[in-house]
């Protein structure tokens, strides 16, 4: 007698691609064959996966159109199969896959939309977090706490480095709009996303803003971030500059806690 658990196996391996062994498992008769009752389950398993990342990656989907979409899909299983239990997780490798496998010039565009929307569902599936801090929390804080000040940060936050204006594009492609022009950057633009209730949020950041959110997440106290500032900011300016970025960041909903810890 054959073991379900062995038989499930060999399933799988079939639905994967790995073996055929599970055709002698299934019955053949004279109005379908073995090898046709599994293919329909071959077959559909194929395109749940593509209509999961059509799900996740639906900018992508409309700028390739269906037909390259589905192939790049069917490709993308070959490299990477499905090895997680939810198919939320599916998708994961795929800006690993076109850029290890991305040729010509518009590769790298390709890469980056792919890039930014998983970015986007990672940020739209984050933990939720304590209630944000409010602006007027600001008011409260004692003028000499804040050096030792220091920031926590909700999960649902991540920045992204890219060449091309794919915000822009990506948001077109989501809502229909006209299409603006492909424009590449010689230097990588960051951007960031964050999520506020059921909405994911996205500015592009200056350089040094860019900076000071990146040291105040790992960390870094208001005085550490104002003595790192000095790069680009006059010793005048700089702490009206560090809490005009702080206020942009209680706006934006982003921090969680403000403390001396």
């Amino acid at each position: 007698m054959t073991n379900l658990r062995d038989l499930q196996l060999r399933f799988q391996d079939y639905l994967t691609g790995g073996s055929n062994a599970i055709e002698q498992d299934i019955i053949s008769t004279e109005y379908a064959l073995a090898e046709h009752r599994l293919g329909a389950y071959y077959n559909a398993y194929r395109i749940r996966l593509i209509n999961s990342l059509a799900v996740d990656y639906s900018a992508l989907e409309k700028y390739l159109g269906r037909e390259a979409f589905e192939n790049m899909v069917l490709d993308y299983l070959q490299h990477y199969p499905s090895t997680h239990a939810s198919l939320r997780w599916f998708g994961q490798n795929l800006p690993r896959y076109l850029k290890e496998t991305g040729r010509g010039e518009d590769a790298e565009f390709v890469q980056e939309l792919a890039s930014y929307e998983w970015a986007q569902a990672t940020v739209f599936d984050a933990a939720n977090s304590d209630q944000p801090c409010q602006i007027e929390d600001m008011a409260s804080i004692p003028a000499n706490a804040w050096p030792g000040l220091c920031f926590t940060f909700k999960p649902a936050l991540t920045w992204i480095d890219l060449h091309w204006n794919i915000p822009l594009i990506e948001n077109a492609l989501d809502t229909d709009a006209e299409l603006p022009q492909r424009e590449r950057a010689e230097y990588a633009q960051r951007w960031l996303l964050w999520r506020r209730q059921l909405k994911t949020h996205w500015r592009s950041l200056e350089v040094h803003e860019a900076w000071a959110i990146e040291q105040a997440i790992n960390g870094a106290s208001f005085a550490e971030i104002c003595e790192g500032l000095l790069e680009w900011i006059d010793e005048q300016q700089v702490a009206l500059v560090a809490a005009g970025f702080l206020k942009q960041w209680l706006s934006d909903t982003l921090v969680t806690r403000i403390g001396n810890y």
